[in-house]
C-alpha cells in the first residue's frame, strides 16, 4: 500500500504546525512523529481502525493531542488516501461533508 496525504490534509497538517509551535518546539515535533507512526500503522494495516461512526465512507484514528485522522482506503489502487487530520473538539462531521 502507498499513502497520499490529499491537500485538504496537508493543510491540515501545516495549520496543526503553526498552532503547536506556539507551545514550543517539543508538541509540534511529538505531533510528527505520531503522524509518522500512524502512517507506517496504516499502510501495513489499513483496516486496523474503525469506520467512522457519522460516515462509514471514512476510517478513524485518534493520534497524539486528540487529532483525528479521517482516511479511506482505495484496495483498487493499493492506496491509502488521508482526507482530513481535525481536533477532536472540532466539528467532523460538518468539515468532512464539505471536503
Amino acid at each position: 500500500m502507498k499513502i497520499s496525504v490529499l491537500s485538504l490534509a496537508q493543510r491540515d497538517l501545516k495549520e496543526i504546525h503553526l498552532y503547536l509551535t506556539e507551545y514550543g518546539i517539543e508538541p509540534p515535533r511529538k505531533f510528527r512523529d505520531s503522524f509518522a507512526k500512524f502512517c507506517t500503522l496504516v499502510v501495513d494495516m489499513p483496516y486496523m481502525y474503525a469506520a467512522y461512526e457519522h460516515n462509514s465512507n471514512y476510517r478513524k484514528a485518534v493520534i497524539l493531542y486528540d487529532y483525528l485522522v479521517f482516511y479511506q482506503v482505495d484496495e483498487g489502487k493499493s492506496e491509502v488516501m488521508i482526507y482530513r487530520i481535525l481536533h477532536s473538539k472540532r466539528d467532523a462531521g460538518a468539515l468532512l461533508n464539505n471536503s
